[in-house]
């Protein structure tokens, strides 16, 4: 049975339906169908994070990823000596990565303008072949608001995911670490999406790149639903307990390495 829920989350609205690989197009009629606890949280005050300026390494691709996401990859590896790889990351409306949980890098998630809800679990999946809903139970995800300037850090084996709630188009910048030969995401990105050129319009995800983003996830130290409810129980508005620490000087310190060419590095 489908189950989707209208949830407020301040002035935005997130539709979560039966989001099935990728695909986040609203419903016409809203159904109340699952568990959910819906509530209106006194707002939370938090320390705005003024993410440093990054120049481009020159060498990152520019990929059309999931939910028709454009990665456009500042910093990797190569030029960060393996410490982390820095994306910047186009969203449309109403678009985003339904839940999936990492297992061999950590996130930060940093919002310049706002416009996005986080929905993070409450619980940890350390082992790669436990999946929610097959071979271990599903989680209860929390319902986080992004606002301007916002810095969220995601734990390995924790679920996650995020969905642009503006109504237009939004900037995301996204920071895995680590970032080296034998643990990496961009080769996901790569060997699953499609590598642009600088100013190619993206077209049309075909059925066979959707499939990719899911089948090839474990490949790479992660596991991706194809829809928002095969991994989760309910959800809930707030933040998690493993969420209240951004970890802004662990990013900090990371991001003092990078470099404006593959061949000049600055520290």
């Amino acid at each position: 049975m489908k189950k989707t829920i209208l949830l407020m989350t301040g002035a935005s609205v997130l539709v979560i339906g039966a989001m099935s690989l990728f695909s986040y197009t609203a419903p016409t009629k809203v159904k109340a169908k699952a568990k959910v606890a819906v509530c209106t949280p006194a707002p939370e005050s938090y320390k705005p994070f003024d993410f440093p300026e990054i120049p481009s390494s020159g060498d990152g691709p520019l990929v059309l990823g999931p939910a028709y996401q454009i990665f456009d990859f500042i910093q990797t590896g190569k030029s960060t000596n393996g410490k982390y790889l820095f994306a910047k990351v186009t969203v449309p409306p109403n678009q985003g990565p339904p839940p999936h949980i990492h297992h061999w890098t950590d996130e930060w998630f940093y919002a310049p303008n706002g416009g996005f809800t986080m929905y993070m679990g409450e619980t940890a999946y350390p082992d790669l072949n436990k999946i929610p809903g097959e071979n271990a139970p599903k989680d209860i995800v929390d319902i986080v608001p992004m606002r301007p300037k916002e810095l969220f850090y995601g734990n390995r084996f924790f679920m996650h995911g995020f969905i642009n709630t503006s109504g237009k188009t939004q900037i995301l910048y996204i920071v895995w670490t680590p970032d080296t030969k034998d643990v990496s995401i961009l080769p996901y990105f790569v060997r699953a999406g499609r590598v642009l050129k600088r100013n190619e319009k993206p077209g049309e995800l075909t059925f066979k790149e959707n499939v990719r983003f899911v089948s090839l996830a474990p490949e790479y130290g992660f596991n991706q639903s194809s829809d928002f409810w095969q991994y989760v129980k309910s959800t809930k508005e707030g933040k998690p307990e493993h969420m209240n620490n951004d970890h802004r000087e662990q990013l900090l310190g990371l991001l003092k390495t990078f470099s404006k060419n593959p061949a000049s590095k600055s520290k």
